[in-house]
């Protein structure tokens, strides 16, 4: 089984844009490239198009109290309210519905889905430790900006601007931001010198306005983690990123949400022509698939020009952190 890191980060200001998988990923290639060149970046890229992935990365989840929080799979088991008495109908029916309005779950309710054991997993959400947990949230803020005239350093007329940032909404204790990254070639992942690259995307700024001082993060520690039980047996996975399929998975049915992404060129290529890339279909985290392909990474990367024209070496990434699972019909 691959090596699992869990990256540690602490927010210290305003996040703009959300941790997700693909946009990690775009972060990344731009501090490699500034720190490596832009031929090492060609041989990376080289490597998700026509080898296998040097390593997969999660959404950033939230963790509280020593306890992650994952996306709930989309999948539920169907209802079922057969019964003479209509009290148990609809208790039934209330417990199935109210389960399915959940968002988070625990590592040990994940390992229940994961093995397939749907009766224990739908049960946990009865338990009164799983109800108590106090779930970590955001909390969305109004910041004012205004541009300023360098020729006369007073305000330009017209030039107002406002933000809604997010920050941890923390009361008495810590939330953390978690990254999970799963590397499929431990050679790779050391010579591309990825564990120094990953600690500096989120040390020099994440996401929109990072110059501005939004999107910064204290690095605490990159640990390896081995809490998941993937079983032996298994004909599904479960993406916690951005997923993107691709024809080598051959997926035989999904339950899923998804996305449609209307993403931006970064760093200097935002200063172009045309800065937009083509919107893209997205399965969100949390969505998972039937496949009898056993393999350790699913999803693929877009072909050249497949998002952009401006730069036909841009892509998008859609190979996410996935972990197997076991679909009891």
């Amino acid at each position: 089984m691959p090596a699992i890191k869990k990256l540690k980060l602490k927010l210290k200001s305003g996040l703009l844009s959300g941790l997700q998988s693909d946009t990690i990923y775009g972060h990344f290639c731009w501090r490699l490239k500034e720190q490596l060149g832009e031929n090492k970046l060609a041989e990376f890229l080289q490597c998700y198009h026509e080898e296998k992935p040097i390593f997969t990365l999660s959404n950033g989840l939230l963790e509280k109290n020593d306890v992650i929080f994952f996306s709930k799979p989309y999948y539920d088991t169907p209802l079922n309210i057969e019964s003479n008495s209509k009290k148990e109908r609809i208790e039934k029916f209330l417990k199935h519905k109210k389960i399915k309005t959940k968002k988070v779950i625990t590592l040990e309710q994940l390992n229940l889905f994961l093995t397939g054991d749907t009766i224990d997993y739908e049960a946990s959400f009865e338990r009164t430790e799983i109800k108590n947990l106090r779930i970590p949230k955001l909390k969305q803020d109004l910041r004012i900006s205004v541009e300023i005239d360098r020729s006369t350093f007073s305000h330009k007329e017209g030039q107002l601007f406002s933000y809604n940032p997010f920050y941890v909404d923390d009361e008495e204790e810590q939330t953390f931001f978690i990254v999970l990254i799963k590397i499929l070639d431990d050679e790779k992942f050391k010579s591309f010198q990825c564990e120094e690259i990953l600690k500096s995307v989120f040390e020099t700024g994440f996401g929109k306005k990072k110059s501005s001082g939004y999107g910064q993060f204290e690095v605490l520690e990159l640990t390896d983690y081995n809490g998941f039980k993937e079983p032996k047996e298994t004909n599904g996975f479960l993406a916690l990123g951005n997923y993107l399929p691709s024809a080598n998975d051959k997926i035989e049915d999904g339950y899923y949400e998804y996305n449609v992404k209307y993403g931006r060129l970064g760093e200097s290529f935002s200063q172009g022509t045309n800065p937009f890339k083509r919107p893209i279909i997205l399965f969100q985290s949390g969505s998972c698939f039937l496949s009898k392909v056993r393999n350790n990474y699913y999803g693929r990367i877009t072909n050249q020009s497949e998002i952009t024209d401006y730069k036909p070496f841009v892509v998008q990434f859609g190979i996410p952190f996935t972990l197997k699972f076991y679909y009891r019909v």
